[in-house]
């Protein structure tokens, strides 16, 4: 049973990083190519704003997409920031490639990962998401996290990585 709070809000407004939609799919990628991403090479790390949930305030986090072990991986976990938080929180990540078809661009889910994970990020406390690399055609790739709390009520929305290109396509 989830614990509604009458005073659910986030402190501040989500960062640009976060939205309240999820992004596409990998439904309908028929036919095409995945491509790099116009400038997609910045920032190591994404972190939201605070997040403020009944008495509890915490961040998701999502490192950068990299390359690991002849995948392309992508990491999402959770930071307690203040007061009183479960001891979990469902952590969700996916991992996105930059696909180009004759309709145009855009992204396009090709793995994901959760579970339920303690605070504080590391290993064994972080989802991971990861695609075997094809060949090595530089690719476009992107990763976003959504935590949920465990046991309360908190607000909807992702945390979205920085956008690297890297020499693997799915």
């Amino acid at each position: 049973m989830a614990v509604v709070c009458a005073a659910l809000m986030t402190v501040g407004a989500l960062p640009a990083t976060a939205q309240a939609s999820p992004p596409a799919s990998s439904s309908g990628a028929s036919s095409g190519h995945f491509a790099p991403y116009p400038d997609g090479d910045v920032a190591p790390q994404a972190e939201s704003g605070d997040i403020k949930a009944c008495s509890c305030t915490y961040r998701q986090a999502v490192d950068d997409p990299h390359p690991s072990g002849g995948d392309t991986s992508v990491h999402g976990w959770w930071l307690k920031i203040s007061g009183t938080c479960p001891s979990t929180a469902n952590v969700e990540v996916h991992l996105q490639a930059y696909f180009c078809g004759s309709t145009g661009c855009g992204w396009i889910s090709v793995a994901s990962g959760s579970g339920d994970y303690s605070a504080g990020g590391g290993s064994g406390n972080r989802a991971n998401a990861r695609k075997a690399c094809a060949n090595s055609s530089t690719v476009g790739w992107r990763g976003f996290v959504d935590v949920d709390l465990n046991g309360v009520v908190d607000p909807s929305g992702y945390t979205y990585s920085a956008i690297k290109n890297l020499s693997c396509s799915p």
